[in-house]
């Protein structure tokens, strides 16, 4: 049971991390420097792995249920 609460919660922060990159990605979004691009495309590769991340701990969770 404590390992399938940690995974929720691995979850949840993570989807609260992604939420936070899109608002950023969003309001940032067209940036003029050369140092504004790199942070959002660094903040955009952060979404990415979010996203693989939660899908990862999605098929934790589910290989989990099922034993």
């Amino acid at each position: 049971m404590s390992q399938r609460i940690r995974v929720i919660v691995s979850i949840v922060i993570s989807a609260v991390l992604l939420g936070l990159v899109v608002v950023y990605c969003i309001n940032w979004w067209m940036p003029a420097d050369a140092l504004d691009w790199i942070i959002w495309s660094v903040m955009a590769v952060v979404g990415i792995l979010a996203i693989c991340r939660i899908s990862n701990l999605a098929k934790m969770l589910g290989n989990k249920d099922k034993e």
